[in-house]
This record gives structure tokens, sequence and C-alpha cells, in this order.
């Protein structure tokens, strides 16, 4: 039998509970985990914070 690989995809999400400029991600992702995602970054111009789980 041949073995088959599955390719994992990460959705994305604006923070609901972050305020002000994303400049840590390790404080992204810990309100990110908070809300019930895997993770966060720092992103955009603008640094938002955006949440990400795999889906």
């Amino acid at each position: 039998m041949g073995m088959s690989t599955v390719e994992a995809r990460t959705c994305e999400s604006q923070s609901r509970k972050f305020k002000g400029p994303c400049l840590n991600f390790r404080n992204c992702a810990n309100v990110c985990a908070s809300e019930g995602f895997d993770g966060g970054k720092c992103k955009g111009f603008r640094r938002l914070c955006f949440c990400t789980k795999h889906c």
C-alpha cells in the first residue's frame, strides 16, 4: 500500500481581544490562546494581531 501525505492548512483570524499595536508576537500568541486558538502573529503595516489554528 502507498502512503499518502496530508497537507495541514492554517487558518487566520484577527484577534478580538488584542489591544494596541502588535509589537511582540508572544503577547499576541498568549491573547490568541485565551481565545481558543493555537497561536498568533503580528502582521501588516498597522501591526495587527492575527490568531492562527490548524483547520
